[in-house]
């Protein structure tokens, strides 16, 4: 049982207040790479690792359409063993493509990846695709934890690793000093950060 305080209380307002401040614009990417809806797979897939971007706006006649991720990919080529060079991205892609406007806050931004289910967002400007906004996005400004952050972490959790496999570290929010890492110890019952799992082996 956790017990929280009148301090943790106010700290978690203080939080989501100072990521209310925080809008999409601040923290967006804002080079968007499109692919042509006739595009194959492996050419997403290489479009992607040259640029070292996770995703793609796929686009039809000029138009965006769609968008196309790393999981896309792995889960709807690699997974099923299908050759990526004979499937179009118009196979995988998600559509439609939900989008915010740059002067949403995170916290709405965020709201609306839990409740869609997905880890990215266009960002949109008089109906342009200018930038994207990813759930590590939001996660790498956060504060401090809250339900909406704890609902993007295990979003995070469940898209990135298999079902079938099992990892001693994960991605997420320590346990202890509340810091986004990208590597958690399973110790005495939390998930810890590497400072703060050295630190509880002091104790030990």
């Amino acid at each position: 049982m956790v017990i929280r305080t009148k301090w943790d209380v106010e700290a978690d307002g203080s939080a989501n207040q100072l990521l209310n401040d925080i809008v999409v614009r601040e923290i967006m990417t804002p080079d968007v790479l499109v692919l042509d809806i006739t595009s194959t797979a492996l050419k997403a897939a290489q479009t992607m690792k040259e640029n070292n971007v996770g995703s793609l706006i796929v686009s039809k006649d000029g138009n965006p359409v769609g968008i196309v991720t790393e999981r896309d990919i792995v889960h709807k080529i690699m997974a099923k063993d299908v050759k990526p060079s004979t499937m179009l991205v118009e196979g995988i892609m998600s559509s439609p493509i939900i989008t915010v406007k740059p002067a949403t806050d995170v916290i709405k931004a965020s709201e609306i990846m839990v409740k869609s289910g997905i880890r990215r967002l266009a960002v949109t400007d008089e109906e342009k695709i200018i930038g994207i906004i990813t759930d590590r996005d939001i996660l790498t400004v956060a504060p401090g934890l809250n339900t909406i952050l704890e609902d993007l972490i295990e979003i995070n959790r469940e898209q990135d690793i298999p079902e079938t496999t099992e990892l001693e570290f994960e991605r997420g929010i320590c346990q202890r000093c509340s810091s986004y890492v990208d590597s958690l110890s399973p110790v005495n019952g939390l998930m810890l950060c590497e400072d703060c799992k050295e630190d509880e082996s002091d104790y030990d």
